[in-house]
């Protein structure tokens, strides 16, 4: 063999062994690869809670670093806001990224617990959260030591759905019931909802204060706070059930009892009206009323309506917002803090300052005025404060109260009004109309049978005539005990026959056009 071919065959070999070699190193690597791959998958797979916990941490963090500036966010982008951090709202609080807890600065209870945070969870009612969060933290009774860090289950994401409107909401053509409190902040409340939603309701009225005074939900508004008016609030997520409503497209109406309010007669004796001698006024009456002059009184109604303006509502609608008509006024002092006015020109200047207000915010106003003002006797327009065509100017809806069961015997010659449903609504909503330049008239209907002989569908359904008759833009059901089973079969029946009557004039049509389809083939 040359030494040319020698040194040929050496370098091929040499060559050949290295490649094996690489390979060798290779695979080994790639072994030890997949083996501390394989370790670091089973670690991961069993500390998975663990891992999701610190991923959510540093998040949290970073969304507190930057939360600061979600200000200018919000207005750039009009579906979405930063969840606000709980902290700011209750120290105890803490989020970290999807997780929520809470720390117990002093011995409390899993329901006092749930009271605090329920705002910033997917939970409606107290009673719920307070339930789910033993069971979370693994407590069988409901005693939490101070010092005690929980779970709060069900946090709300850090994005939600901005609730509040970007524009003045249109007012649909109303089909509405009315909620208390108590009724509203119900766990069923909602399904039931649906179910008349399905028969055509589209609006609800709930009661953020009602003549109890209690303020129905957990308010930031200074004079609650100061006083607790909301110690024994019946509404447990208020914002839950603003979105609720809102994500179904149902219109939503906050009614607020503006100066017939008992627990702040109470709580505040010096915004009630008084007698000379400093004394509450007619207090052993079963009225307790504030004073409408009174500014802090007016304030105070303002307050609640711009703080529901801003969770979201489409419209606050003032009732008793009039002078108290039991019990004669001679006798009263009133504060009278924006100058001596007439009962209808405080009315009105209350009315101004709150519709200025309640604009700016995109969110509507109506008012509930007594059905009777619409006959236009003057003793009973000074005496409320409720005149027509001056309040008009400053509201966007008027839902008069025009029961036909409230009219006295022998109004307008009707021996019994409650008996003739047609005539009451039908008259009142047309004078109201009359008297109203233009705001939309959407009269409260009759949905209880008090001094009524045959309360049934009928009666409901001749009453939604007459509204509509008379041009009415909708309407609103009354039932002090939330029970519409009356409206709802009457509403599902109205559909049935409109629903039938647009099926035969289909059919009707389809008839027409086959005859005359026929009759050229007959003549050839």
């Amino acid at each position: 063999m040359s030494a040319g071919t020698y040194r040929d065959k050496f370098h091929f070999d040499t060559t050949e062994h290295e490649m094996m070699q690489n390979r060798a190193l290779i695979a080994r690597i790639l072994g030890t690869g997949c083996m501390l791959a394989g370790i670091f998958l089973f670690l991961f797979s069993q500390n998975l809670p663990q891992v999701y916990y610190y991923s959510d941490g540093i998040r949290g963090r970073i969304s507190s670093i930057f939360s600061s500036k979600n200000s200018q966010r919000k207005k750039e982008n009009p579906v979405l806001r930063f969840q606000r951090n709980p902290d700011r709202d209750d120290p105890a609080l803490t989020r970290t990224g999807r997780f929520l807890f809470f720390t117990a600065e002093k011995e409390t209870t899993a329901i006092a617990v749930a009271r605090r945070a329920i705002s910033h969870t997917m939970f409606y009612t107290v009673e719920q959260l307070g339930s789910a969060i033993k069971k979370a933290n693994g407590f069988q009774d409901s005693r939490i030591l101070a010092g005690t860090t929980l779970l709060i289950p069900g946090a709300l994401p850090p994005y939600v759905k901005l609730p509040h409107n970007t524009a003045l909401p249109a007012i649909p053509k109303t089909i509405g019931i009315y909620y208390t409190g108590h009724v509203i902040g119900k766990e069923s409340t909602p399904g039931l909802i649906e179910k008349y939603r399905a028969a055509g309701v589209n609006t609800i009225v709930f009661d953020a204060k009602d003549i109890t005074g209690i303020v129905n939900y957990r308010s930031k508004v200074p004079l609650v706070v100061q006083h607790n008016l909301h110690e024994k609030a019946p509404i447990g997520n208020i914002d839950f059930l603003i979105r609720f409503l809102k994500e179904r497209g149902i219109y939503t109406i906050a009614r607020i009892a503006v100066f017939h309010d008992h627990l702040l007669y109470k709580k505040v004796p010096e915004y009630a009206i008084r007698t000379a001698d400093g004394k509450p006024w007619n207090s052993d009456s079963n009225e307790l009323w504030c004073d409408p002059t009174n500014r802090h009184v007016q304030n105070y109604a303002i307050a609640l309506a711009e703080e529901l303006a801003d969770k979201g509502v489409d419209e606050i609608q003032f009732d008793y917002i009039r002078f108290p008509t039991k019990g004669g006024l001679s006798r009263a002092v009133l504060a009278h803090h924006d100058g001596r006015k007439a009962p209808e020109e405080v009315i009105e200047h209350f009315l101004r300052r709150a519709y200025e207000v309640l604009s700016a915010k995109n969110v509507r106003l109506s008012v509930d005025l007594f059905g009777i003002v619409a006959w236009g006797k003057e003793i009973d327009v000074r005496k409320t404060g409720q005149r027509i065509e001056r309040l008009a100017k400053f509201c966007d809806a008027i839902s008069p109260m025009l029961y036909p069961s409230h009219f006295n015997d022998d109004f307008d010659g009707y021996k019994n009004p409650g008996d003739n449903p047609y005539y009451f609504i039908f008259e009142g909503t047309k004078k109201f109309k009359a008297l109203a330049n233009g705001t939309i008239i959407r009269p409260w209907l009759q949905a209880f049978r008090w001094r009524v002989s045959s309360y049934n569908e009928k009666y409901i359904v001749e009453q939604i005539r007459a509204s509509d008759d008379a041009g009415g833009y909708g309407y609103l059901f009354w039932n002090a005990s939330n029970n519409y089973e009356t409206v709802f079969a009457a509403l599902v029946s109205m559909n049935s026959r409109e629903n039938a009557h647009k099926k035969h004039g289909a059919k009707t049509q389809t008839d027409t056009t086959d005859k005359k389809t026929d009759t050229p083939n007959e003549r050839k």
